[in-house]
């Protein structure tokens, strides 16, 4: 039986992250034991039911786009984990690939996904946050082991990595450690916006192309993308909000760019090999002012894909390189 889960990853890498999702999976790894920091049995609630888990989990099924980082982070290697994008060994990037203790979890690839193969790993638990789940999918996934899904309220592709943090955390046993991680990074942010107190109030934004090339992306405020921004002290222009209504992201024609010339500055998403000149040829380019003032930030791939994780792992990363490459663009 396959299940088809919501388009988050075709939306996503068609916009934004334009290497191709693939690779086939290596054998499934052995999860070190969820142990240290909590007493089971845990309960776990969220959008599509409650949760009990019985004991600590060992064998830990990664199905969510994003939840790896979060479960890594956490100590804990999961035996599958759902392939994003980037082709990247173990599905796992840079910023978290240490974190791996030299196993090899087996990768699930694609928007949809086995349920016999997710069956075979027999798991104690499967983490699916950041994976869309409806209720039919939640309730197939939960005859196999104990699923978590997106928190109550809240559009399951624009959860707060806090949130996510802290559920994941709450389901492994291990909200003490959860807790520390979430106060260690909004620390770092608190450091960083100190740092740079010229980004108060001004107004910035994340873009892409799409890769059709009919018009563009600009993410909300309330995307984890414009949370990074707003973080630091940036306003993202309410423009943008309110043409995205229930979305995550606003569309805009290659006519309507010029809307991106109300920031201050901008971040630009995957331009192949991060060329100021392929940037340049992007329709309607040409014209934008802040492009021609140098107030665009073109990120590399890597940084791009950091930014759609904003995880506890990807931010780090993030805050050691951006800040100072908006600050650039602001011209201080």
């Amino acid at each position: 039986m396959i299940v088809r889960l919501r388009a988050f990853a075709a939306l996503l890498t068609a916009a934004v992250l334009l290497s191709a999702c693939g690779g086939g999976g290596s054998a499934p790894a052995e999860t070190a034991p969820a142990e240290g920091g909590g007493a089971f049995p845990v309960t776990v609630v969220h959008a599509l039911g409650t949760t009990e888990i019985a004991q600590a989990p060992q064998r830990v099924v990664s199905l969510g786009y994003t939840d790896q980082d979060a479960i890594l982070a956490l100590g804990v290697v999961p035996v599958a984990i759902r392939e994003f994008t980037g082709n990247r060994p173990s599905a796992t990037w840079p910023w978290a690939s240490d974190r791996l203790q030299g196993q090899q979890p087996q990768v699930l690839v694609g928007d949809q996904i086995n349920v016999e193969t997710v069956a075979a790993l027999a798991p104690d638990l499967i983490v699916a946050v950041s994976a869309g789940l409806d209720q039919q999918e939640y309730d197939t996934f939960s005859r196999i082991a104990p699923t978590i899904a997106h928190p109550q309220g809240v559009n399951p592709f624009q959860i707060a990595w806090q949130d996510s943090t802290r559920m994941i955390g709450t389901a492994l046993g291990r909200a003490e450690d959860a807790e520390r991680l979430v106060t260690e990074l909004e620390g770092r942010f608190e450091a960083v916006r100190g740092q740079y107190p010229q980004f108060e109030g001004r107004k910035a934004a994340i873009a892409a192309a799409s890769s059709t090339g009919s018009g563009y992306f600009v993410w909300t405020s309330e995307d984890n993308r414009g949370r990074f921004l707003t973080t630091l002290g940036f306003t993202v222009p309410q423009v943008f909000d309110e043409l995205a209504g229930d979305n995550f992201y606003a569309e805009i024609s290659n006519e309507q760019l010029g809307m991106l010339d109300e920031n201050d500055v901008a971040g630009w998403l995957e331009i192949p090999g991060n060329d100021n000149a392929a940037l340049d040829a992007q329709p309607g380019y040409p014209a934008l002012r802040i492009g021609r003032e140098g107030r665009v930030v073109n990120l590399t791939q890597e940084q791009g894909v950091a930014l759609s994780f904003s995880s506890v792992l990807s931010l780090p990363a993030l805050l050691d390189e951006l800040p100072a490459e908006f600050a650039r663009g602001l011209g201080g």
